[in-house]
């Protein structure tokens, strides 16, 4: 009966309306937080060629200088020439970063461009702009010369130096994508942290609904193993799709290594899922199965969760183990040893949030048990002794 229960539970998740929502949701904080960053960003910096981006002025990789106008103006002129002298133009490709050949007929209109440049002055910026969209369409694309792209590439150029430290620090000790995986905890944490409930919010209210409840309220099973079964389902399909995510992660930073010869570490998305994410599936679950059998609907969970989720939004930081906020929030990308100061908060929350979770899983089996004996008025807190 248990693993019935289990499979039915399986099933019916992937039939719902509910899955869906989470689906969609988890895939919006992945493409366009943790895919956006690194897609944006970059991962391997590369080295300028142009002399004026290289800035050595110590104000870490963290600093922003201000970008003007006569910035972005010499960027493109010194890199035009750059491109024109070896032949090759930096590629932006997602996260992969290369130079690739030009053509002839490419290296002709370089040329042309570099003496266009300098017999203009651009006023205005949308000048400049519509100049630099003509170079980048005529390169075939994906550039720097991208008005995007431009932007970024200045700011990483001109602290290179302390970007590629940063990198060979992450390399050395996080095989790149334990750090990255870090981030992807988070993104993928604050998701699941609120939306996993719209998945658990009816588990238990909605058998009343489809007019089963006196085969539930009567049958030989124990509650334990009822409300088991559909835990550890909820569970499961939740996991499922966290997992399947950080798969498609793992496939990601394949092909970047594949480019680059640097090493990552293939089970680094998996390890951050089952550490941080997995102990904020069993929260949600287990909270969300008291609240809807004490109130005897889906709604309040709902509701509940999400001021909790908005409560524990703030980032951890190192001085605290701040054991009631659920899901994990460091979303940084540095070394190991820039962690560390973190490290045993992390894990005394992930290890006080896991305990939590199947301490309310056991009051909901309690107040189960105290339920299943009323089919028709169903659990009341007027009930004397309920909790006892």
């Amino acid at each position: 009966m248990f693993t019935r229960i289990l499979r039915n539970e399986i099933k019916e998740k992937f039939k719902s309306l509910s899955i869906l929502i989470l689906l969609i949701s988890l895939f919006l904080f992945y493409y366009t937080q943790f895919i956006g960053d690194i897609n944006r960003d970059g991962i391997k910096p590369i080295p300028p060629r142009a002399d004026f981006s290289t800035d050595d002025s110590g104000e870490g990789y963290e600093y922003t200088p201000g970008v003007t106008l006569e910035d972005f103006i010499k960027f493109t002129y010194e890199t035009m020439k750059s491109d024109y002298a070896s032949g090759e133009t930096l590629k932006i490709k997602g996260i992969n970063r290369s130079y690739e050949k030009l053509n002839e007929e490419q290296r002709q209109f370089l040329a042309s461009a570099i003496i266009e440049m300098e017999n203009t002055i651009f006023e205005y910026s949308y000048q400049y702009e519509a100049f630099v969209e003509k170079i980048d369409k005529a390169l075939g694309g994906n550039t720097v010369y991208n008005e995007e792209s431009g932007f970024y590439h200045i700011i990483r150029n001109r602290t290179y130096n302390d970007d590629m430290k940063k990198y060979n620090s992450i390399l050395e000790e996080d095989k790149i994508t334990n750090a990255y995986a870090r981030l992807f905890a988070d993104y993928i944490g604050i998701s699941i942290g609120f939306f996993t409930v719209f998945v658990t919010a009816f588990t238990l209210v909605k058998d009343k609904r489809y007019s089963v409840s006196e085969l539930i309220y009567t049958t030989e099973i124990s509650s334990y193993k009822y409300i088991l079964g559909k835990y550890l389902g909820d569970i499961l399909v939740t996991a499922f799709i966290v997992l399947l995510t950080a798969g498609h992660a793992t496939w990601v930073f394949h092909h970047f290594s594949k480019i680059t010869g640097d090493s990552i570490s293939y089970l680094a998305f998996f390890k951050y899922s089952i550490l941080w994410i997995f102990p904020t599936i069993m929260f949600v679950t287990s909270l969300s199965y008291v609240l809807q059998l004490i109130f005897n609907n889906g709604i309040v969970p709902i509701i509940v969760q999400f001021f909790y989720w908005r409560y524990s939004m703030t980032p951890l930081v190192s001085t605290e183990v701040q054991p009631l906020k659920y899901y994990i929030r460091f979303n940084r990308i540095v070394p190991y040893s820039e962690l560390k100061p973190f490290i045993a908060n992390i894990n005394l929350n992930r290890i006080l949030i896991t305990v939590f979770s199947v301490g309310l899983l056991l009051l909901a089996i309690k107040l189960w048990d105290r339920k299943r004996g009323d089919i028709n008025n169903g659990f009341s807190f007027r009930k004397k002794g309920v909790l006892q």
